[in-house]
């Protein structure tokens, strides 16, 4: 078949691969001009950085077989990393149990509380039965209200905001339970493996082409090609399609009515920045900032894990996000921002001043995280769509995981097996 493969992402790269091995004739047509979706990546010193943090865990079987199948193996290591939580106005090391056992802003025995509520859910082998939960109600329960006070609630918050009320346990279920504490990354950055597969695709006489952002689909029947169009003008026709972009932007390409269930699921913007420093701003690798006052929640110093000798001696921080698209930290002027989260950077350490930032980049994504809430599974679409040679496959389909690398291969090749055998 001739198969058009909508967004060159994490799915729709490995979903172009899967079919290229199948025989078919592939086309993906990308709207951006990089691959790698929200895996996307820039350049310091020379080496690949992606635009938002990204790591793996030892759990995500899909991506790490994927990687090990191009003969990438050689490249991904696993990494002892260490996590924060700026609480109260001091920084608490909170990477391995025993430093969770100390965690001075809880009781003690509201911290082995939380210890054993959080191995319960680690035990815990199938998150459906949280499905109508909600994370809070859980934790309270369990974990205790002050411990879900001062840990669980201030982090739902931060990433998800008014909504966080809302949000269903069996996604902190998956959150929690497939958490590792060694994080995997592949040396020069994860645009190798993207670079990888689209050499593969290539090679077997698939195209890619970028710049070509979805503004149309069509198909009249069943048996009948499926037509797209792109925002330069250009058409296509397929067989059949794999469209991988978030739902809204399918939902607007083949004209769907305002109540149908695609314009249902709701999803965060994200924003990132990338600080290129001269010195090292925190003394952890992750750092949840678990003060609502703050307009970001988390600091990521990618080079406590990778050395900055690999960034030709910078030290790189993300300071990230998600946002609701029309919130001011993802309409301001990024120049502006930065400016305005330097004082809250400064409380987490006093010596911080925009002299330490050599370089900054700024990255912006409308559809980044679904809002996962209680309700959120009757809302999942169908890899199938109203349009027969048409199917689906985002990452508002990857319930109860959430947005992820791992998830995403997992996801396309399962799609490519079922509907393009």
């Amino acid at each position: 078949m001739r198969v058009g493969v909508i967004g060159a992402g994490a799915t729709g790269l490995t979903a172009a691969y899967d079919l290229t091995l199948r025989g078919h004739e592939v086309v993906v047509l990308e709207g951006a001009q990089e691959l790698g979706g929200l895996a996307g990546s820039l350049l310091i010193a020379g080496t690949s950085l992606e635009r938002f943090y990204h790591h793996l865990f030892g759990t995500d079987r899909a991506i790490i077989d994927l990687i090990g199948e191009l003969g990438l193996s050689d490249r991904l290591r696993f990494h002892a990393t260490t996590t924060g939580i700026y609480q109260d106005g001091r920084l608490h090391d909170f990477s391995t149990p025993r430093e969770m056992l100390r965690f001075s802003p809880l009781p003690f025995m509201d911290r082995l509380r939380f210890g054993l509520s959080s191995a319960s859910i680690k035990a815990i082998r199938r998150g459906e039965r949280f499905n109508d939960v909600t994370a809070l109600d859980w934790t309270r329960r369990w974990a205790g209200r002050k411990a879900s006070t001062v840990i669980w609630e201030p982090l739902l918050a931060g990433k998800f905001g008014d909504r966080a009320p809302e949000i269903s346990m069996a996604w902190l279920w998956a959150r929690v339970h497939f958490r590792t504490f060694r994080l995997g990354y592949l040396d020069g950055g994860f645009a190798r493996l993207y670079s990888v597969l689209a050499e593969q695709v290539a090679a077997k006489g698939g195209k890619l082409e970028f710049g070509k952002k979805l503004t149309k689909i069509t198909q009249t029947a069943a048996n009948r090609p499926v037509r797209v169009s792109v925002e330069d003008e250009s058409q296509y026709e397929f067989d059949r399609v794999l469209v991988t972009v978030p739902q809204p932007a399918f939902a607007k390409a083949i004209g769907a009515d305002g109540q149908d269930s695609l314009w249902q699921n709701h999803y965060l913007g994200a924003t990132c920045f990338v600080l290129e420093l001269d010195r090292s701003v925190i003394p952890y690798y992750w750092l949840n900032v678990n003060d609502p006052s703050f307009p970001f929640l988390a600091l990521v110093e990618h080079t406590q894990m990778i050395s900055p000798s690999t960034y030709g001696g910078r030290h790189v921080l993300y300071v990230g996000n998600y946002v609701p698209r029309e919130d001011w930290r993802f309409t301001t002027r990024p120049d502006e921002l930065l400016k305005r989260f330097v004082p809250y950077i400064r409380q987490i350490n006093p010596g911080f001043d925009l002299s330490w930032v050599r370089q900054w980049h700024f990255s912006r994504a409308g559809f980044a995280q679904p809002v996962v809430t209680s309700g959120y599974r009757a809302l999942i679409p169908s890899h199938t769509t109203a349009l027969p040679g048409v199917f689906l496959a985002t990452m508002a389909q990857v319930y109860p995981q959430d947005r992820g690398q791992n998830y995403a291969v997992a996801m396309a090749r399962r799609v490519v097996r079922d509907y393009f055998s």
